[in-house]
């Protein structure tokens, strides 16, 4: 009887003590489970320079029609910006998923062009000045909800990361955050034509920003047609090399440049070889993973006190199943202390703290 009493008693000792450890969340009360599907159902709204007065590009728009302030995170896509939004569907949607406004910045033209700044910037005053009201009043957007641009990070994918580094060499605005996706450097595919640069080497960038890199093993790898989708010169270490901010390296080495983008996408790649990839990997497990490491970052840059050990995962390797070599420099930040994005005084009068 004295044995069933005693386990009676650490059975309800159990079960207070779980009902009192809360659920781990942020600040919007999101579930922080950075590689599981996120709580919000996703809203798609496609902004077209060509209808719209206000846009020098074409913005796609991933977020939730829910209450909350959502933090902003800009996606721009390959090729400096001129791939369709519509190749990382999968990929936006689920990094929205868990409580941001995703928006894919794209426009078809000259590569070249995405180096000049302003071809940016008229996309950040339509979010932070038109896209709330935009969403409210033609989409049908909750009252509640709102676009949180003063906590906005900076993405891209290939050449199109070029974009957002130009943006951090201008100003910090209220970009809290920088993110490369296999990123790579230069005006043109070829190292020896490339005329037009962000990153010098041997030198660093003149603003400090918390930075996460993700590379894949197959991005420098010569393909079939004599070309790397991420020749060594212009991608992986010449930007981490480059940065003064406590930045993160990844390199999931199984994968390819274009394995983030969504099936047809992949299975077009997998035809043409155009940029080498194995077949073998399971692509939906590395968006997953893209995702949960985009998601740790962004999470932890926004709470670094409280959300400190999401910073592990950008530190380990086998997450979701994907194998990574995991490199950081910190860069004189001490881990868990908040964050800032600050230009050089040399380079510019403009600070933005947060």
């Amino acid at each position: 009887m004295e044995t069933i009493r005693n386990f009676l008693v650490l059975l309800l000792v159990t079960a207070v003590v779980a009902k009192n450890i809360p659920d781990k969340v942020d600040e919007l009360g999101r579930l922080v489970d950075p590689f599981g599907p996120g709580e919000y159902a996703i809203n798609h709204t496609a902004y077209r320079q060509a209808l719209n007065l206000f846009l020098d590009t074409n913005l796609d728009v991933y977020a939730p029609n829910a209450t909350g302030n959502f933090p902003v995170i800009y996606f721009i896509t390959g090729f400096g910006g001129t791939v369709p939004a519509e190749a990382h569907t999968l990929l936006l949607t689920q990094m929205a998923s868990h409580g941001y406004v995703v928006v894919s910045v794209w426009k078809l033209g000259s590569p070249v062009d995405s180096f000049d700044p302003a071809w940016f910037e008229a996309a950040v005053e339509f979010v932070e000045t038109r896209l709330e009201n935009s969403l409210h009043n033609q989409e049908g957007y909750v009252s509640d909800f709102h676009v949180g641009y003063l906590h906005s990070f900076l993405s891209g994918h290939s050449a199109g990361t070029h974009v957002a580094v130009t943006q951090f060499q201008q100003n910090c605005l209220n970009y809290q955050g920088l993110i490369l996706i296999d990123a790579v450097d230069g005006n043109n595919p070829i190292p020896e034509n490339v005329t037009l640069t962000v990153i010098t080497p041997g030198q660093k960038v003149n603003f400090t920003v918390p930075t996460l890199q993700i590379v894949t093993g197959l991005d420098p790898v010569i393909g079939v047609y004599g070309l790397a989708c991420a020749p060594e010169e212009l991608s992986g270490k010449r930007f981490f090399d480059a940065m003064t901010g406590p930045t993160w390296y990844v390199n999931a080495t199984a994968y390819g440049h274009i394995d983030l983008m969504d099936p047809g996408y992949t299975d077009l790649n997998d035809v043409l070889k155009f940029c080498p990839s194995d077949p073998e990997t399971p692509k939906y497990d590395y968006i997953q993973f893209l995702v949960g490491e985009i998601v740790s970052f962004v999470n932890g840059v926004l709470d670094p006190v409280g959300n400190c050990a999401l910073f592990d995962n950008l530190e380990t390797s086998g997450l979701v199943g994907v194998n990574t070599e995991n490199e950081f420099a910190s860069n004189g930040w001490q881990r868990c202390s908040p964050l800032q994005c600050v230009l050089t005084p040399s380079s510019s009068p403009f600070f933005s703290f947060w």
